[in-house]
């Protein structure tokens, strides 16, 4: 299994290492932490505060950023980005596609479906 671990922001005078909140176990077996606020897709573009995660995406099915997922006092949420193809959250067996621009709770155990990619939500361990 390889990892992908995504550097977690700081501070560039902080020596503390964030904590991630969850990390996603993608299809191919590759696992993203996720700290803060992260943009995933095809070719995401930047922007401050975010980390950028691209997926390997070989049907051209995923956004260039596709989807935002991030934190807040209400707890982990993700954002489908005005993606072409659309974003998925599947919770006890039932599938959620997310309208554009608005955030949805993320839980441990929910399996995301960005295109013909998809992740299932884990602890942050």
């Amino acid at each position: 299994m390889t990892t992908l671990s995504p550097y977690a922001p700081s501070d560039a005078g902080d020596d503390s290492a964030a904590a991630p909140v969850l990390a996603l176990t993608w299809d191919d077996g590759t696992r993203t932490a996720v700290y803060d606020r992260m943009l995933c897709g095809r070719n995401p573009a930047w922007e401050d505060g975010a980390v950028v995660v691209t997926l390997r995406d070989e049907t051209l099915s995923l956004s260039r950023t596709h989807c935002e997922i991030g934190r807040d006092a209400g707890g982990t949420w993700i954002t489908d980005r005005h993606s072409s193809n659309g974003t998925v959250r599947v919770r006890g067996g039932e599938r959620m596609p997310l309208i554009a621009g608005l955030a949805y709770s993320l839980h441990v155990g929910d399996r995301i479906e960005l295109g013909d990619r998809s992740a299932v939500v884990g602890g942050a361990a």
